[in-house]
């Protein structure tokens, strides 16, 4: 495996959310568009294998998107990993982020990774639909209601 990070330009930023995210993020808190992150694509031997977007806060950093294109082969982790650093580095002391409470995986993932639930937004999936219509009602056979919020100390 041959890992590198290669930032993302705005443009890019606004084509991979118009294709995986439906052109914007919503959040309990908030609307994010392309420009209001920053993000990086990570490649295995020159081909995208995951996406991550974050957006800096004034003492961590919120992960907006974790998008890995290949699952069970360590590149969701790797790019988790890759914003950490990036937060660190900044003098950020945490990361937080928003899923879905159908996303199991991912959940298991980030508990693994010593992300601690620290809020449920009860019936939140009602908000995303008055601005994203399209959302379903039930994904991978669970209704789709709510979003658990996570951090991490760092």
């Amino acid at each position: 495996m041959t890992l590198q990070f290669d930032p993302a330009s705005p443009g890019q930023i606004t084509e991979w959310w118009a294709r995986d995210w439906g052109g914007f993020v919503v959040t309990p808190e908030r609307v994010y568009r392309p420009a209001d992150v920053q993000a990086v694509a990570l490649l295995d031997g020159g081909q995208q294998v995951a996406f991550v977007s974050w957006a800096d806060e004034p003492a961590g950093a919120e992960i907006v998107t974790l998008d890995a294109h290949v699952e069970g082969r360590g590149y969701g982790r790797a790019a988790l990993d890759h914003v950490e650093g990036h937060i660190r580095e900044g003098g950020g002391t945490y990361a937080r982020l928003f899923t879905t409470n159908d996303n199991v995986r991912a959940i298991g993932i980030y508990l693994r990774r010593g992300y601690r639930l620290v809020r449920l937004h009860l019936d939140s999936m009602d908000r995303v639909r008055e601005l994203k219509p399209g959302v379903p009602l039930e994904e991978h056979g669970l209704p789709l209601r709510d979003m658990w919020e996570f951090r991490k100390e760092l």
